[in-house]
């Protein structure tokens, strides 16, 4: 096995760097006092006590990150660190490479779970017959699709469109089903639109339609979408870690 190393290069620009950045509060007024002991001896006395303060902060915080470097670990990722940080060549250029690379598989790593909840999504549907067959979900496949119907009418034509459509005989689940999956903010959205009904939506279609159109609720809708649009839940996230961890309730 390849000894592990910490190049010199590498260790000296993390030195300087605790010295200018990290210890910044001992750099900055060490040169303001050494400049003024040019005048004042008292002053550059203290201003070398300072930078010598520094100089050893610094030295002694960069050993324990080469030694944190160095060390045995578990994690996959950062074993993939210390080989590049060790391998042969521009130590610069094999961090970057390592940087790009695992880049790349998290991106790749998001595609994957992209997929796999469009997938899941489509499957569920396609079993509730796009929810004219609701019966045929268990609760956990419910509440996925609750949250992914919700989200694809939003995106298509706002919280109006949601309920305007068939797809808001599910209204009255939307908050306790987002609660489930770990969207809490998404949820007190949720809660905000459907205020303007003044209590429970009605399940039917068409009373919900005719008492959306006596409601004047545009306004409150409007800016329910746009808190929507700014994802400050990550649903996609959310609703892949509710199935994976209620995985055999999904067929």
């Amino acid at each position: 096995m390849k000894e592990k190393r910490y190049p010199f290069s590498l260790f000296l620009i993390g030195f300087i760097t605790n010295m200018l950045f990290h210890f910044f509060w001992l750099f900055i007024p060490s040169i303001i006092l050494l400049i003024v002991g040019i005048w004042v001896d008292w002053c550059l006395y203290v201003g070398l006590a300072l930078l010598g303060i520094d100089i050893i902060a610094s030295f002694v915080e960069q050993m324990k990150i080469r030694q944190a470097t160095l060390s045995d670990s578990d994690n996959e990722q950062f074993r993939q660190f210390q080989d590049a940080v060790s391998r042969d060549g521009n130590v610069f250029e094999n961090i970057r490479s390592f940087v790009e690379n695992a880049a790349e598989e998290v991106d790749n790593e998001e595609i994957q779970k992209n997929n796999f909840v469009v997938d899941m999504c489509d499957a569920v549907c396609k079993k509730c017959e796009y929810g004219d067959d609701i019966e045929k979900l268990n609760e956990h496949e419910r509440v996925f699709y609750v949250t992914r119907i919700l989200e694809q009418e939003v995106n298509n034509g706002g919280f109006s469109q949601f309920f305007f459509n068939s797809s808001g005989d599910f209204s009255n689940e939307l908050v306790d089903a987002f609660i489930k999956i770990g969207a809490f903010k998404t949820a007190e959205i949720c809660k905000k639109a459907l205020a303007v009904f003044n209590g429970n939506v009605p399940a039917d279609r068409d009373e919900r339609e005719e008492l959306l159109d006596s409601l004047d609720c545009d306004d409150v809708l409007s800016a329910c979408d746009d808190e929507f649009y700014e994802y400050e839940d990550n649903l996609e996230e959310l609703n892949y870690t509710y199935i994976m961890d209620h995985r055999s309730f999904f067929d």
